[in-house]
């Protein structure tokens, strides 16, 4: 229930982002107004170009220069202006008039419908223009021209990513699986190693003495109060219980130096052995349930029996602060890279 509550409030916080990271309607009419003026006009025509003004012009700058622009791109004066045109004799290349007879051809219904039409969509369009400059939609405008505009794909705007090459993709699957997946692995493989070892180490000391703590003396304190006659004899095992106690705090005081040393030293690992950590008191053997042979002493330390190829027995103990913990260290990637860097480097 927790993780479908999770899933929905991660899904809903995602529709959010979304729709905070969605173009507006106002955003959509400019990209198509600028797509519409670099097709006509130029690729690097922007709004206040084809208004004839510059970036920092006021509003009244603006609303001048858009009455004296609209004058210009009038359809009525680019209909006029293109009868006349057709009108006028042809001209040399040096710029005068031929010699000869100039009979005036006027032009055709279609040539001036077409004309009109093309004056009339950039007369509309400079209104256009006018009204996102001098409204609020200038600076969203000012942002995507200082920022960089994003270019349509096929559903929507977008902006124009970086396109990796082949080298950037092999290193970039190289970090992601020989780092960080790698790292993920190792991590996962030392919890079910610690989880082992733990599991191992409980066992025993509950098959040794009946207690997860591996205390001689606590799992059967109760049996001494079956009778009168036995209460000096529980008094002594208290005592020596709490002896037993103070013993193993200081076994364990005394384990964590020496993991700490070891770790320094470069030493790791549930199989080292060593001599520090030797069996306290009375010592039970325990087969786990792999066959092994664990050995309890009277405070709960627990070894590893293991038989060597010339017959002789080791004991290993176990411990899980001795296993190492990995880090980006043991990992394919930096590995590789501290022997192949050197080398290059050469």
């Amino acid at each position: 229930m927790r993780q479908a509550a999770l899933f929905r409030v991660l899904l809903l916080l995602a529709g959010f982002l979304a729709f905070a990271a969605a173009w507006t309607k106002e955003d959509h009419e400019i990209f198509r107004l600028r797509e519409e003026i670099i097709a006509t006009e130029g690729v690097n025509v922007t709004f206040y170009d084809f208004l004839g003004v510059k970036p920092s012009a006021s509003h009244v700058e603006i609303t001048k220069a858009f009455r004296r622009k609209s004058k210009q791109l009038h359809p009525d004066k680019a209909k006029r202006s293109f009868i006349a045109s057709r009108a006028k004799p042809p001209r040399t290349s040096s710029g005068k008039k031929k010699d000869g007879v100039h009979v005036s051809k006027r032009p055709s219904d279609r040539e001036i419908q077409k004309v009109v039409k093309h004056a009339t969509e950039r007369y509309a369009r400079l209104g256009i223009v006018h009204d996102v400059l001098k409204g609020p939609g200038r600076e969203r405008y000012d942002h995507f021209l200082n920022n960089g505009f994003p270019i349509w794909k096929g559903s929507g705007y977008y902006y124009s990513r970086f396109r990796p090459g082949l080298g950037t993709v092999l290193i970039g699957l190289f970090l992601a699986f020989g780092g960080a997946a790698h790292y993920l692995a190792l991590i996962l493989s030392w919890k079910r190693q610690v989880e082992f070892v733990d599991r191992y180490i409980r066992h025993a000391r509950r098959a040794a003495w009946g207690d997860e703590l591996g205390i001689q003396g606590i799992g059967n304190l109760s049996n001494y109060n079956d009778n009168a006659s036995t209460t000096a004899a529980a008094e002594n095992g208290e005592e020596h219980v709490v002896l037993n106690r103070k013993q193993k705090r200081m076994m364990e005081k005394e384990n964590r130096k020496e993991s700490k040393k070891a770790k320094k030293e470069g030493s790791s690992g549930t199989a080292t052995p060593t001599n520090v950590v030797t069996s306290v008191g009375d010592r039970k053997r325990v087969v786990a349930e792999n066959g092994k042979v664990l050995i309890v002493d009277a405070i709960g330390n627990v070894f590893l029996e293991e038989e060597t190829e010339d017959g002789e027995k080791e004991e290993f103990f176990l411990d899980i602060n001795e296993i190492h913990r990995p880090t980006m260290r043991d990992t394919f990637a930096y590995e590789t890279s501290t022997v192949a860097l050197p080398q290059a480097c050469r």
